[in-house]
This record gives structure tokens, C-alpha cells and sequence, in this order.
């Protein structure tokens, strides 16, 4: 492309970057440009701030090309800045250790089962050093009657 290459210089006032200034809104290395500059508030970036298993912060990145794309996004964890992408993960990770925190006084409390707390203490083994904000609900087996069965039709008796 014509004039974009480093080792081609362009003077400033040939066709070629008279044209080019027509188009820019920022100052490029055809002079300053003639566009006005209008805000546009889409395409922008969203941002997450996801904890690594090895400790440190990496940010996701997202990019949403209107309003209802960016509540989409919000709602599943995505901010406007940086910022507000780490703002959100201490939040959460405070979140999660106040429920972690409550948990281990039921159990340190005896208010939940010996063998509750063995499910617990098994499922945050599993999941790691990090802290677990629930564990799954076991399913519970029903003891007593089964559902009742229909009984079967009686016969009718002739005459």
C-alpha cells in the first residue's frame, strides 16, 4: 500500500496524502487529519479478572458491539475496565471465604452430620486450596412405603 511502507516517504502535499488526510481524524504521517473526531461507544472491550491455580491475576478480554451484547457480558462476570475486573474478584473471593468461613463453624459447631462433614471436607480435597462456596447436594434416598402401585381391576362376575 502506497505510502504506508517505512522505507517510501510521502510528502505532505502530494494528491495522495491530501486524500489520506480527508479520511483521518487523528494526526498520521500525512498531517494532521481533516475528519472530525465522533465518539463511538461500540466496538468496546470488556474485561474479567480470573484467579490462576498457581496464584496471579490474568484478565480475559471480550469485545461487544452493542448495549444488550454488553449486559449479556456484564452478567456473566465481564466489567467496563480493568479496575473493575479486579474490583469484582476480591469481591467474589471475600464472598467465597465468608461461605467457607460459615461452613467450617457448622461443622466445628456440630451442626452438621459426621458424615456431612466428611463430604465436605472430601469434595474441598478434590477441588483444591482455593475456596469452595457450596458443595453439591447429595441426593437422598427415601426410606418407607414405595409410590403406591394401582391394583389391578377385578373381575366381573356373571350372574
Amino acid at each position: 500500500m502506497l505510502g504506508r511502507h517505512p522505507s517510501i516517504v510521502m510528502p505532505a502535499n502530494t494528491p495522495y496524502a491530501k486524500e489520506m488526510r480527508r479520511h483521518e481524524a487523528d494526526r498520521t504521517e500525512f498531517g494532521a487529519g481533516e475528519r472530525p473526531f465522533v465518539y463511538r461507544e461500540f466496538p468496546k472491550m470488556l474485561y474479567k479478572a480470573v484467579r490462576q491455580e498457581k496464584g496471579g491475576v490474568t484478565y480475559e478480554g471480550f469485545q461487544v458491539g452493542d448495549a444488550d451484547e454488553q449486559r449479556n457480558m456484564q452478567s456473566r462476570g465481564y466489567s467496563a475496565t480493568l479496575e473493575l475486573a479486579h474490583e469484582a474478584l476480591l469481591k467474589e473471593q471475600t464472598e467465597h471465604g465468608k461461605l467457607a468461613a460459615e461452613r467450617n463453624y457448622e461443622i466445628a459447631h456440630g451442626r452438621i452430620s459426621e458424615q456431612a462433614a466428611a463430604e465436605v471436607r472430601a469434595a474441598e480435597a478434590e477441588h483444591g486450596a482455593r475456596h469452595l462456596p457450596e458443595v453439591k447436594a447429595q441426593p437422598v434416598k427415601r426410606r418407607g412405603r414405595g409410590p403406591n402401585k394401582p391394583k389391578p381391576p377385578v373381575p366381573a362376575v356373571a350372574g
